[in-house]
């Protein structure tokens, strides 16, 4: 089997969704390398963002990488920078999708949600109108930053606490969330030119199939019946995505088919 590592992009973080890790793949022979590991890039775009990641971490050409949902154009944008002139990176996507202007919206209220918590406040300040600032990158993490602190603060002020007491506890919940904003804004502004090698998309049940935008020439689908967050343990997903890797090892990879 080759040596060349599989690299993982699969944000970190707790959620409802099983991880690729919990995939457990070196059981099967494969050395696995989690890529998005903090502190996590603070580049704007997918492409730069990739850049920064390859930079840091000294990445050569890997065996494959497997992203999981947003990361996807990011594993396109990984892939283009550690082909060789030859030698395409093969991919593999779990429910790989977009970052649309409502997407990054939900995942901000969220993301909100969770920082003001149950904390009973006589302020809770506006939503920022992220979808227009998508426009302007750079403006909208710093804003998103400033906001999240400010609700942080209140949040702590309705149980009490203010003040030098709470600045270590607001930085350390704040960066966790800016972290994970600006990889969506990275996502969200995704140019790409489409993938050179052979690609897996392996996705959950209600998962939609069209993957026309990632614009690849070799893709095969593979749906599994089971929900997103049992998807990365699943085992017919582990099947499918340990055989296209074997593929890979190969010297001469098997071609690849269309959805079963």
């Amino acid at each position: 089997m080759s040596e060349n590592p599989v690299l993982i992009l699969d944000f970190p973080g707790r959620r409802p969704e099983a991880h690729v890790s919990e995939m457990q793949l070196d059981r099967h022979g494969f050395t696995c390398t989690e890529v998005l590991t903090s502190p996590m890039p603070v580049a704007l775009t997918t492409p730069t963002y990739a850049g920064e990641l390859r930079a840091r971490q000294s990445l050569g050409r890997p065996l494959a990488i497997i992203a999981y949902c947003a990361t996807a154009p990011l594993a396109v944008a990984l892939a283009t920078l550690l082909a060789g002139p030859d030698r395409p990176v093969p991919i593999v996507l779990l429910d790989p999708q977009r970052t649309p202007p409502d997407e990054f919206l939900r995942e901000y209220r969220e993301v909100v949600s969770q920082v003001e918590g149950q904390a009973v406040s006589a302020e809770r300040p506006p939503l920022l109108d992220v979808e227009r600032l998508l426009a302007t990158p750079g403006v909208l993490v710093e804003r998103i930053g400033a906001d999240l602190r400010r609700r942080a603060e209140l949040a702590l002020a309705s149980y009490g606490f203010t003040g030098a007491d709470v600045s270590g506890p607001v930085e350390s919940l704040v960066g966790v969330y800016v972290e994970w904003l600006t990889f969506l804004v990275a996502a969200h502004h995704d140019e790409l030119s489409p993938p050179r090698g052979p690609v897996l998309q392996v996705i959950s049940r209600d998962h939609p199939a069209d993957a026309g935008w990632l614009g690849a020439a070799d893709l095969r689908t593979v749906r599994v019946p089971c929900e997103r967050p049992e998807l990365a343990v699943n085992a017919e997903a582990r099947a499918a995505i340990v055989d296209f890797l074997h593929r890979q090892a190969l010297p001469a990879a098997a071609g690849l088919g269309h959805e079963r």
